[in-house]
């Protein structure tokens, strides 16, 4: 029971960083692809 306890807890905490992730990526990659579309011109 106790390893199945730490394994939903490692599992809910790579959620929460895959979430925070995701938070922080999803605004910066319309920057990138404007300074992408910047450069190529």
């Amino acid at each position: 029971m106790s390893d199945n306890e730490d394994f939903k807890d490692s599992t809910s905490k790579r959620h929460l960083l895959v979430a925070v992730i995701a938070l922080f990526s999803a605004p910066l990659l319309p920057m990138v692809m404007g300074w992408f579309t910047l450069l190529s011109n």
